[in-house]
């Protein structure tokens, strides 16, 4: 299972396409109709509203949607629960929706009690049931942007759920969606309702990151009343379906509409610009111990894509929090404060930069063990196969200079694909190189005996980047120009492209090197794991890399239920994929605030802040002002 989600956005500006973005007195209209306020910008500051100025908005609500959206998942968090969330900023997942969880056959069942008298936002109940929906759902949609690759269907047989992999064309072994189909994956019976109290989830292998992964969004429990109020039964004699749900089918409805047992309701979803507006939710129980309500009774979340305008409105005072790009930053806080001693120190009167925290977003170079050419075949010039120029490369890299000038050091060094903030993180690893350009010029010189190359028959060689991601450009410049001093025989050039040919590039295998970003969804390392040390991974699929080894150990670490068992089995697979050197592990990004991609910054005002990196955005319940 692979919960992480690629991302070659440019991570350092937040910058995304959201559509045309509707003018200020239009949407202060529809604030004012949606939450009753006067129809100015300032007014949106009121008391009891929290106005966010965010970079990109959201793209849709369903929860069983794709993740490549932060911001849509910053809105399903605070409209959707989950059986299990977290206590505050605590990591361990607690009981929320439900009350226990029990573990049986070795870890291939569990039976979770739910609470009783809570009900959904638009007055269904919530039971067994709602629960039983929401995740054949997620299955039986199949949409292959969806969260099927990352749960409950997985990314290998046998999968996660009894039946999801038989079923799903889009990331299993598929064949239809019909009738027969979707009755084959219930009759499997991965959900089963034991009573309106009792549920009981049957997966086709032991499954050590089940009850994190239930915690995040993915788990989200939706109103199965308001799904099938507004669902119509296809029309297609050959489509399988359920009440409520049609096999292999987005809905609609729900892309822009919600109705969960959270604390807040969709208001309004202006799906052209990304604007939102969220409202307390006066039937909300309460949680684990009832004490949660919230004190903003309306919460904007307002596209606002030029970073000049944010700075603006959160100098004004217009906004309560605004998304600051890292390359603007230091408009916020002081510059050699944070580079030479790494403190925050604002220079906005009235406003407060939470931070540093650690994020799960890591910044990345892979290199490519096979080549292709444009039709597929495989490229005479190999480069990449060869550990000596692999070593060679990743010693040509600063990381530290990198960290310090393309982060303005908001990132931090790493020992392998996953951040502090995760389970099984491991300090200790040893790397195989450092920076060391007499290293990576002995390297190349024995490696290029073999390949061909050498200061009197140069090979030339070209680096491609994302031109929408600057930050790429200067890492790849930096090494290129680092190893053609070495004078070794091998030139490399630069070569920026547009952000969809860079993504072909890299997908289709015709680049050797390339540059990334990529952010997980959960503590739980089993998503990095997967992405990075074996070979269906989506990192390593897309540079042919494969250690037997490396993937056996992580079958061993996915059915671990004991942690201290798992921990060691962790660090094995981290450390056999450091030593054939298939990544340069650049650094981990830090949060200032909570993550969306950009540092938030606060005005003063705004209370209850904590810091919990499983979240993706706000969990506005837990703010005042």
């Amino acid at each position: 299972m692979n919960s992480t989600a690629p991302s070659d956005r440019d991570a350092m500006t937040g910058v995304a396409n959201t559509g045309t973005r509707i003018s200020r007195r239009t949407f202060v209209t529809t604030l004012t109709a949606a939450a009753g306020m006067a129809g100015s910008v300032r007014a949106a500051a009121a008391p009891d509203a929290l106005v966010w100025d965010i970079a990109s908005g959201p793209q849709y609500v369903d929860p069983v949607m794709g993740t490549s959206a932060q911001a849509s998942v910053l809105v399903v968090q605070n409209i959707y629960e989950r059986l299990v969330w977290y206590d505050g900023a605590k990591m361990e997942p607690i009981p929320w929706l439900a009350t226990s969880w029990e573990v049986a056959d070795g870890g291939q069942r569990y039976i979770f009690k739910l609470r009783k008298g809570i009900k959904f936002q638009d007055g269904s109940a919530f039971d067994a049931n709602a629960v039983k929906f929401s995740f054949d759902r997620a299955v039986l949609l199949d949409d292959p942007t969806g969260i099927g690759s990352f749960f409950p269907t997985g990314t290998a047989a046998p999968g996660i759920f009894k039946g999801a992999w038989e079923f799903s064309k889009s990331f299993g072994v598929g064949k239809d969606y019909s009738q027969a189909a979707v009755d084959k994956y219930l009759s499997a019976g991965a959900v089963k309702v034991i009573d309106p109290e009792t549920v009981e989830f049957n997966l086709a292998q032991p499954y050590a990151a089940f009850v994190s992964d239930m915690a995040t969004f993915m788990g989200s429990i939706v109103s199965p009343a308001y799904v099938t109020a507004h669902w119509k039964k296809p029309s297609d004699p050959d489509r399988g379906f359920i009440l409520g749900v049609t096999a292999g089918q987005r809905d609609d409805w729900m892309l822009y509409n919600a109705s969960g047992t959270g604390p807040y309701t969709l208001a309004t979803f202006d799906k052209a610009t990304g604007n939102v507006v969220l409202k307390a939710n006066p039937t909300y129980w309460g949680g684990p111990q009832a004490q949660i309500k919230p004190k903003v009774q309306s919460v904007i979340v307002r596209a606002t894509l030029d970073q000049a305008t944010r700075l603006l409105d959160l100098k004004s005072g217009s906004v309560d929090i605004a998304d600051i790009t890292t390359a603007s930053v230091f408009d916020v806080i002081d510059k050699q404060t944070w580079l030479d001693h790494g403190k925050i120190e604002p220079t906005i009167p009235g406003v407060n930069v939470p931070g540093p925290n650690p994020w799960l977003t890591i910044y990345f170079a892979k290199m490519n063990f096979k080549i292709k050419n444009p039709d597929g075949s495989l490229a005479e010039f190999q480069p990449f196969a060869d550990i000596r120029v692999r070593k060679a490369f990743a010693s040509a890299m600063n990381t530290d200079d990198i960290r310090r000038n393309v982060y303005n050091g908001f990132a931090e060094p790493i020992t392998w694909a996953m951040t502090p903030a995760q389970f099984g993180y491991d300090p200790n690893l040893k790397s195989a190189y450092s920076f060391d350009l007499n290293a990576a010029k002995q390297l190349l010189t024995a490696a290029g005996k073999d390949l061909g190359f050498s200061p009197d028959k140069p090979r030339d060689m070209l680096i491609l980047y994302n031109a929408a991601a600057p930050w790429q450009g200067y890492i790849v410049t930096q090494m290129a120009a680092n190893i053609n001093q070495l004078d070794v025989g091998l030139k490399l050039d630069v070569k920026a492209l547009s952000f969809t040919e860079y993504v072909n590039s890299w997908r289709s295998q015709l680049t050797g090197f390339s540059v990334h970003s990529s952010f997980s969804l959960t503590a739980d390392p089993n998503s990095w794991l997967s992405a990075y040390g074996t070979p269906l991974g989506y990192w390593a699929r897309t540079s042919s890399y494969a250690n037997e080894k490396a993937g056996a150990l992580y079958t061993e670490q996915f059915r671990a239920l004991d942690p201290k068992q798992r921990a060691p089995l962790i660090s094995q697979l981290m450390q056999l994929v450091n030593d054939d050197v298939a990544y340069v592990w650049i650094g981990a990004a830090t949060a200032y605030g909570q993550p969306t991609f950009n540092p938030n910054v606060l005005r003063s005002s705004v209370e209850g802040f904590y810091y919990n990196p499983t979240y993706q955005g706000f969990y506005f319940a837990a703010l005042s002002k």
